[in-house]
């Protein structure tokens, strides 16, 4: 959009391109003087009439400055053509014509700032308001007009409006609405400035470089040639490669495999999908740019232990793929390749003089055993490393045609279970837990139970744990506790002591207005407050989230309701996080139940201690036998439960089935 003046050197040989673009901004920047000196005179004409009749002191002296710097303005406007149209003009006396702009630009300036002062003092409303707008629109038009010149401008627009924002506000401080916007309109002009000055610097830059190709291609044909197969090159590289490991990606990973892996004979090659543990954590933490320095690290790390002739590849996120190249011992040769990424990865990494450590899962494919399409092969390998992290990650496992099954299984059992939810399909049981001095049922755990049409009874840690991944435990858990406490009315007519205790998931709890719709549900069930247990395990203390769940967790206990921790001492919660938290009771969990023997007795011990200290009422789970019950019994658990206090029932037991 430059016009002819713009660029005003034309057919020249230059050796320093950065000369060249000062040289063009020099001669924008002239371009539009004398438009700016037109506006700057009309200004200057229509503020004299003002002040004239308001006979204004040191207006004419005012004028006679105005009139004489804008005529020197426009006379370097006039030699700085004539220095433009002549070839053996010197290069390095830009500087000087800028210099020279630059000066008669902060003149202008200041006199305007000089008839602020003058009119704030001496002349009438609309003359101060007129001149306000006046120097407004000049420092408007400076955005664009002076934006050849980085500095130049931006001091020009703050002598125009910083300083009047001052003059204003010492001179009529009952103005000061004018200096508070002057200041803001100060910031967003040099900010508009800046802006202006960088996409003008750009596109003189752009196309400084667009004429050297014209050149060149006129010129030297052969080298331009060469340069796009270059710029071609580069481009590739960047459309194969990870921005952010340099390793290949998806493209340069399959690209790479369509050439070491078709043969009309082909051997065995291993397939190793990389998935990193614990990563979520530390990017969640720590942030992003330390989560990008983890993976630079663990790239390195993995690209130290990946053979010569095998490739290692960024898949996304957090996931990585190793493909080895057809051989004999493919399997030996990936099983061990496994173990070293595994021992590379669980490493610890110092970052920020922090220690970190994650993990590696492992999931091994082979083709075209187990796959011919390069697509089908590394999901195999994908199902594989999903079905490590279903078993307790940091392992390896080689593909199996069951892992397929599992997946598939999964997703209709994804399906069935909002359909099931919504359409009442599931069913509750209900187990005591029992006074174990008087013998009576002090609480029903409520469970949930699924039969399905076709895939039948389906194991609750199985839908459970599908209804967290799928963040259908939301709905779950509103249908459970509706359920639950519609039903428990009619039971707490024989027993009104009766309570239920309802699991929890942490997703819950972080959900939008829990608290709010568990209150809801209790009002439209009728059923009391103080009648319900809500449990959650040691998640609850997660430092991601502390805030929102200690706050979900407080209004539950300001409207009566309970809340358990769960599966207590199986977490990392500490005894500061269980004293912050307004929680009324801990669950023992069974596995300390089943250790009596060895050191379960001492942990059940020392936990009842603690928490008869911080007034939580105590439950042990998983008593299964008289003698588990005997020790707890004698010491001094109260609250008990297990199948020798009774088994899940469709049927609440009100009382005891011990006897």
């Amino acid at each position: 959009m430059f016009t002819q003046k713009a660029q005003a050197f034309p057919n020249r040989r230059a050796t320093d391109q950065h000369t060249l673009v000062e040289m063009q901004l020099a001669a924008l920047a002239y371009q539009n003087l004398p438009a700016m000196l037109g506006v700057n005179i009309a200004a200057t004409l229509g503020v004299a009439f003002l002040l004239y009749a308001d006979g204004v002191s040191y207006l004419q002296v005012w004028l006679a400055l105005v009139f004489v710097l804008s005529g020197l303005r426009l006379l370097c406007w006039f030699f700085f053509q004539r220095y433009c149209a002549n070839e053996s003009r010197e290069q390095a006396k830009v500087g000087g014509w800028v210099l020279l702009y630059t000066l008669g630009l902060h003149s202008a300036a200041l006199i305007w700032v000089a008839m602020v002062f003058i009119t704030f003092q001496l002349a009438t409303s609309e003359a101060k308001f007129t001149v306000i707008v006046i120097i407004s629109a000049l420092a408007g038009g400076a955005t664009g007009i002076t934006a050849p010149l980085k500095y130049a401008g931006r001091i020009y627009i703050t002598i125009l409006l910083l300083f009047t924002s001052v003059i204003i506000y010492w001179v009529a401080s009952e103005h000061w609405v004018f200096s508070v916007l002057g200041l803001v309109f100060w910031v967003a002009m040099i900010i508009s400035h800046r802006n202006n000055h960088y996409v003008l610097l750009k596109s003189l830059t752009l196309q400084m470089e667009n004429k050297q190709l014209i050149n060149n291609l006129q010129h030297l044909n052969a080298e331009l040639e060469l340069r796009v197969q270059q710029r071609t090159s580069a481009l590739e590289r960047i459309a194969h490669n990870d921005a952010l490991t340099g390793l290949p990606n998806r493209l340069g990973l399959i690209d790479w495999m369509e050439k070491k892996l078709h043969a009309d004979n082909p051997q065995e090659a291993a397939i190793l999908f990389l998935d990193l543990d614990r990563f979520k954590q530390i990017n969640d933490a720590l942030g992003h740019e330390v989560g990008d320095q983890v993976l630079r690290m663990i790239a390195y790390r993995f690209n130290e232990v990946c053979p010569d002739d095998a490739i290692l590849a960024r898949w996304g996120g957090d996931e990585f793929l190793l493909v080895t190249a057809q051989a004999d011992n493919t399997r030996e040769r990936a099983e061990t390749l496994a173990r070293q990424l595994i021992d590379a990865a669980i490493a610890p990494l110092c970052i920020r003089d922090e220690s970190l450590g994650v993990g590696l899962s492992v999931g091994m494919a082979y083709f075209p055993t187990d796959a011919i399409n390069f697509q089908d092969i590394i999901h195999a390998a994908d199902l594989t490393v999903a079905e490590v992290k279903r078993n307790g990650r940091g392992n390896s496992l080689i593909y199996n045609d069951i892992y397929a099954e599992t997946q598939k299984r999964r997703f209709d059992l994804g399906r069935a279970l909002s359909d099931a939810i919504k359409q009442n399909e599931l069913t509750l049981a209900y187990q005591p837990i029992v006074n174990a001095l008087t013998n009576e049922v002090e609480t029903l755990e409520v469970l949930s139970r699924w039969h399905h049409p076709s895939l039948g009874v389906i194991d609750p840690c199985e839908f459970i744990y599908l209804a967290e991944e799928t963040d259908r435990i939301i709905a779950l858990g509103d249908w459970v506790l509706y359920q639950s406490c519609s039903k428990a009315r009619e039971w707490r007519q024989q027993d009104s002591a009766i309570k239920l205790a309802i699991n929890v998931s942490i997703k819950q709890l972080l959900a939008q207005n829990f608290s709010a719709r568990v209150i809801s549900i209790l009002q439209e069930t009728a059923f009391p407050p103080d009648a319900l247990i809500l449990e959650v395990t040691e998640s609850l203390f997660g430092e991601a989230h502390l805030d929102t769940t200690l706050e979900t967790v407080t209004q539950l206990r300001s409207f009566g309701v309970e809340v358990y921790i769960d599966d207590f001492g199986t977490g990392y919660s500490s005894l500061s996080r269980l004293h912050e938290f307004p929680v009324t009771g801990i669950k023992i969990d069974r596995s300390f139940t089943a250790q009596l023997d060895k050191q379960g007795l001492v942990i059940i011990e020392s936990a009842m201690l603690i928490a008869q200290k911080m007034g939580l009422k105590v439950v042990v789970e998983g008593v299964e036998s008289a003698a588990q019950f005997d020790k707890l019994l004698k010491l001094g658990i109260v609250s008990m439960q297990g199948y020798y206090l009774g088994r899940p029932s469709p049927v609440p037991a009100i009382r005891s089935s011990k006897q």
